[in-house]
């Protein structure tokens, strides 16, 4: 047996990673792949341990790590600089797919009794269940949009700092609605199931508004502090440096650590900062792979400590996972280490369990229903239209806008989008289309807390994945059209 469960585990490991490269060359959408596999190992037949504890814990550590390093990528002075059209798109974005979402499922579960669940577990309370599906379709997938604009040249314009921003608080939001939906898996009961009271909703919404401030305080204090040695040290230098100094020859910087000033009676003398700069460039040189290695140990328990922090006090840990990686932007040194010790290496590995762990979850017999099937149909066609609305909202001077809230006074950008004919409304509408891994991430969440039954579970399912395929799709096309690649 250990012979047949050691080569399976390889031939699933392997599958993760070679359909995912094809899906991500075909469809630019790597997680749609590994999701297939997790549905094909998951249940047909014994190809994995019935045991998948290990799994599951490894594919938690990977959305973990995913959801972190989507915080580490938020540049605040991008948020900014955008914030007002960008919270606009971001809440059109997020509530009108919620809204529609939940009284799509709520009226099908009413109407036409898809809720078979309610058989087996009759304390699945209607509005609930239509809630967590609701807050499934309100995330946008902000890594497939960057990694779409990032291989289409449009990622620092404009369009793609709205795109990213939107994105970005789309999915804060959603890991609100995420805290909520784990809250109302565990109300309080009554004769008629479970009970939706004020503070179910209070609790953890005000939560996870404290964790997002605190966060953002941590933000602005850190970048206080990092503002105030600059403007020291300019002072200095303008007080030590004649009006009129003489020109002196270039001197490289690791020369300059090393240079002992010179008193006027000859005696030699190092200064304060020299003292430093040398001993930093000593232990940098001596013990730099170990100093690497617990800056990069320090920054992932202040993720792992945030998150349980934000799991404890009644939001959810994937917020906090969120907002410490927000927090950790702040320093370039911390997320260079992160790319290259993290993003490079294990993360890859731990974001495709977690997705193929979602496909454990889905049941088979009811993905394949048509019924079922049809209804997913319906509610992605739903799920794309209420998320095309913002293109409403997108403004046509885009890049004045921009222009004008970072001072540029060069020659307007405009003129050269113009030239490419690209219609902004367009490309900030598609994008929004497609969802990922918060969607399945909060549908799995639901089905854990009993909150969201087998047969909505797929409905959403299918609503993500296909709302995936055509965002992806849509999204090219608009920008194949405008840019005549």
């Amino acid at each position: 047996m250990f012979p047949s469960s050691l080569f399976n585990f390889g031939l699933f490991s392997l599958s993760l990673y070679l359909v995912g490269c094809i899906f991500e060359d075909l469809f630019q959408c790597r997680l749609l792949g590994e999701l297939l596999i997790g549905l094909i190992f998951g249940h047909l037949g014994q190809l994995i341990p019935t045991d998948k504890t290990v799994l599951s814990l490894a594919g938690e550590l990977g959305v973990l790590a995913l959801i972190f390093e989507a915080g580490l990528c938020t540049e605040l002075w991008k948020v900014a600089r955008v914030g007002p059209y960008a919270a606009l798109v971001g809440v059109i974005g997020s509530a009108v797919p919620f809204l529609t979402g939940c009284g799509f499922i709520y009226a099908l579960r009413n109407q036409y009794n898809h809720g078979g669940d309610n058989e087996s577990s009759p304390t699945i309370d209607p509005v609930s269940e239509a809630i967590a599906s609701g807050a499934a379709l309100a995330s946008t997938s902000i890594a497939i949009a960057v990694s779409i604009m990032r291989k289409r040249g449009i990622l620092e314009t404009a369009e793609g700092a709205l795109i990213t921003t939107a994105a970005m608080l789309d999915d804060v939001i959603s890991l609100i609605l995420l805290g909520i939906v784990s809250a109302l898996g565990t109300p309080q009961q009554t004769s008629s199931g479970k009970r939706i009271g004020a503070m179910t909703i209070l609790k953890p919404l005000l939560s996870s508004l404290g964790i997002t401030i605190i966060a953002l305080l941590g933000c602005l204090v850190v970048s206080r502090r990092k503002a105030r040695p600059m403007e020291a040290s300019d002072s200095i230098e303008r007080d030590e440096v004649p009006e009129q100094a003489p020109e002196t020859p270039e001197v490289h910087p690791e020369c300059e650590i090393g240079r002992i000033d010179n008193d006027k009676d000859g005696s030699s003398k190092i200064t304060w900062r020299q003292l430093v700069a040398q001993t930093k460039a000593w232990v940098v040189l001596r013990y730099g792979p170990l100093v690497s290695s617990i800056l990069l140990s320090a920054m992932i328990l202040v993720g792992l400590g945030y998150s349980v922090l934000a799991e404890y006090i009644g939001s959810t840990k994937f917020l906090g996972a969120f907002m410490a990686g927000v927090l950790c932007s702040n320093f370039p040194t911390l997320k260079r280490l992160h790319h290259e010790h993290v993003v490079l290496t294990v993360q890859p590995a731990l974001s495709a369990i977690f997705f193929a762990t979602i496909g454990f979850a889905i049941p088979l017999d009811k993905l394949l229903e048509p019924t079922l099937f049809a209804w997913g149909v319906l509610y992605a066609i739903i799920g794309s239209l209420s998320k095309i609305i913002v293109a409403a909202v997108v403004p046509s001077s885009l890049q004045k806008v921009v222009q004008r809230a970072s001072g540029e006074t060069t020659v307007p950008i405009e003129n050269e989008i113009q030239a490419r004919r690209i219609h902004y409304r367009w490309i900030v509408g598609t994008a929004m289309i497609a969802r990922g891994e918060l969607g399945l991430l909060i549908a799995q969440q639901a089905v854990e807390q009993g909150v969201m039954g087998s047969s909505v579970m797929v409905v959403s399912t299918w609503s993500i994945v296909l709302c995936t395929l055509v965002g992806v799709s849509a999204l090219g096309i608009v920008m194949n059209k405008d840019t005549g690649l």
